[in-house]
């Protein structure tokens, strides 16, 4: 009787947070795990790769690395990212064009990257990391949710570019989560006193919030159903709470989903 084929998967932002929690849930699953870090991940029992996934080659070289030694590719989760807060008028273009460079263009250049390889089997799995910024946008986080707005748009349109050849694409809405990315989120310092208390009270919120959130655990969770459900939606969020918002404000008009996000976060 032939064996079944060990699953690979390649999970990007793997040294800590949601990443390093799906690669660990992965890992137990039975798949072969290919962890993704600029910096590696240390003391993991999966496999630990050293790839920035804004630098083509390196993305190349990566992947290349992967079916070399595996022969194939089952699963890409696109957990990679970063944070900035600020107003929108004081953030330099620099700081504007590293974070799509990294949350958007990141995913895009890995996907370019196992597609081929998917296609081929005729069969594969993308999920990629949204948020519910990506759907309620939040203010003095602008770059951000548009980042994430941006990938639930490029998921859901993929999904249908790559349904004939067997390949499904699924983006997953994490809320406020526990994870290394509040500490690591860049804090614009070129904003004026115009808006300086604002700020400070917005990211304050934001950060309680996240402080309090869902374990990254949680989410990977949710991740690692999507990655093995035969057919899933196109989006799922994860937490019972963020889905029954994102639910009530498809039926509010959007005037008042924008005042709660302006009583919440820029008044």
């Amino acid at each position: 009787m032939k064996e079944k084929a060990v699953k690979v998967a390649i999970v990007t932002g793997a040294s800590s947070g949601i990443g390093l929690a799906t690669a660990r849930a992965l890992l137990k699953r039975g798949y072969t795990v290919y962890g993704v870090s600029r910096r590696g991940c240390k003391g993991e029992d999966f496999r630990s790769l050293r790839c920035d996934v804004t630098v083509r080659e390196a993305v190349t070289a990566c992947v290349a690395r992967v079916i070399a030694e595996t022969g194939r590719i089952d699963l890409l989760v696109n957990s990679a990212g970063m944070g900035i807060s600020g107003s929108a008028e004081n953030t330099p273009t620099d700081s504007t064009e590293e974070i799509f460079r990294v949350n958007v263009f990141g995913v895009a250049e890995m996907c370019r990257a196992v597609l081929p390889t998917m296609r081929a089997q005729g069969c594969g799995r993308i999920v990629n990391l949204g948020s519910v910024a990506g759907e309620l946008p939040i203010p003095f986080q602008t770059f951000y949710s548009a980042t994430k707005s941006a990938i639930g748009s490029y998921s859901r349109a993929l999904a249908m570019e790559v349904k004939p050849y067997g390949v499904k694409v699924v983006c997953v809405l994490p809320g406020d989560t526990r994870t290394g990315f509040t500490a690591a989120r860049v804090k614009n310092p070129a904003d004026d006193a115009c808006y300086g208390e604002r700020i400070a009270r917005s990211v304050g919120r934001m950060e309680h919030d996240e402080t309090h959130g869902m374990r990254a655990e949680s989410v990977a969770r949710v991740v690692v159903r999507a990655a093995v459900r035969k057919n899933p939606p196109p989006t799922v969020t994860a937490g019972i709470s963020y889905r029954f918002l994102l639910a009530l404000a498809k039926f509010l008009p959007r005037r008042l989903v924008d005042k709660i996000l302006y009583n919440m976060y820029a008044k």
